[in-house]
């Protein structure tokens, strides 16, 4: 079904893995010990929904009745979303425009065929015997086209994938958004998922052309949290040292007073009141209340 042992772990891939992989570690650092992803406010809400979402599932494995609750959750329904009865083709497009259409599996075979999908998912995790990201790959590509649902197929996958990279403790991966990174190559994503479903049918499967594409949207994802990332680095540069003093207490502090500010810094009251009017202004941070019970937050 999967033709796993087939892949061929080429230079490009190495590189495109390593690549990942030190992001990773980078992440991982910042997350623990800097304030850096607090100053991230437009994609630490992102990920902090999706991590709402999936926190509670984190520690099970992947199966069908999950499959079916987050294509459910993503569609706006209650309970659990039920598999196709009819087959559905599965149309790649973006902005009116399509790519293709790829064929999907007869409705009698999608459950034994996830159910099988999931185990091997669950086996290799915990195993470790194949690596995440290529566990991930396999996953995205034989779930499209097993195409278990009348719609919702592409967002769910994608959000799996998220699923799956947390389990494998990928923790930055909630933090942007897939759907854009793979819009912006569908006719590639087509292509490459179409010739790897040929040569599954085949009978010599290939992963040649989909674990590059795929893994080259995963480098996309962990570039757009690495250049927001400099470029907030450079911002807070700018700041003078008591605004930047300012900024690095709400590494410890959610919310702050005047008088902790003053208390933390040993500024001036004059001085610290132009600083956080320097830090509203720039959308660094934002005032609750008024007079005395005044208190600062970052954005």
């Amino acid at each position: 079904m999967l033709g796993v042992k087939s892949i061929n772990i080429t230079q490009t891939l190495l590189h495109q893995i390593s690549d990942i992989d030190e992001f990773k570690g980078f992440w991982t650092g910042l997350d623990k010990h800097t304030t850096g992803l607090k100053f991230l406010a437009d994609v630490t809400e992102h990920g902090a929904q999706l991590e709402r979402v999936l926190q509670p599932l984190q520690h099970k494995g992947l199966d069908p009745d999950i499959i079916c609750l987050l294509n459910a959750m993503l569609l706006g329904e209650q309970g659990l979303s039920v598999f196709k009865n009819r087959t559905v083709p599965l149309p790649f497009s973006h902005k009116d425009k399509v790519f293709g259409v790829l064929d999907t599996a007869e409705p009698d075979q999608v459950k034994p065929l996830l159910s099988k999908l999931c185990d091997w998912v669950n086996e290799s995790l915990e195993k470790q015997d194949v690596h995440p990201l290529l566990v991930a790959a396999v996953f995205n590509a034989i779930f499209l086209q097993v195409g278990p649902f009348t719609t919702g197929n592409q967002r769910t996958a994608r959000f799996l994938t998220v699923f799956i990279l947390l389990k494998a403790g990928y923790i930055y991966a909630p933090y942007v958004s897939l759907g854009p990174l793979f819009e912006n190559k569908m006719q590639r994503m087509y292509e490459a998922l179409k010739h790897n479903q040929n040569s599954l049918e085949e009978g010599r499967p290939d992963w040649s052309e989909w674990l590059p594409f795929y893994l080259d949207v995963l480098q996309d994802q962990k570039q757009v949290l690495l250049d927001r990332l400099e470029s907030q680095e450079t911002e807070l540069k700018e700041l003078s040292d008591l605004a930047a003093k300012i900024m690095a207490l709400f590494k410890e502090h959610k919310r702050l007073q005047m008088k902790e500010i003053i208390q933390h810094t040993r500024g001036r009251r004059a001085t610290i009141k132009i600083r956080l009017q320097e830090l509203l202004e720039g959308g660094y941070i934002k005032r609750h209340g008024a007079g005395r019970a005044t208190w600062y937050s970052l954005v």
